[in-house]
């Protein structure tokens, strides 16, 4: 999925609901975080971590893929 502009709603949730161990503030954060210009690398080290939802790294590069740039 790719998204121009900010993501509604609807297109979070359906990312909060294949990656339930993440929680939403988390996912808000990420997104925020990739419209301030954080590096991939920098979300997928965020992602891995127990706190952040605790991926591996397969999944939280997914993840960060999906994300609204």
């Amino acid at each position: 999925m790719v998204y121009m502009g900010f993501p509604s709603r609807q297109d979070l949730d359906a990312i909060r609901d294949r990656y339930r161990s993440v929680s939403s503030r988390a996912i808000d954060d990420l997104v925020a975080r990739r419209r301030a210009g954080a590096a991939d690398a920098e979300l997928v080290s965020l992602l891995r971590q127990p706190d952040w939802g605790g991926l591996s790294d397969e999944q939280a590069e997914q993840l960060v893929t999906e994300l609204p740039r």
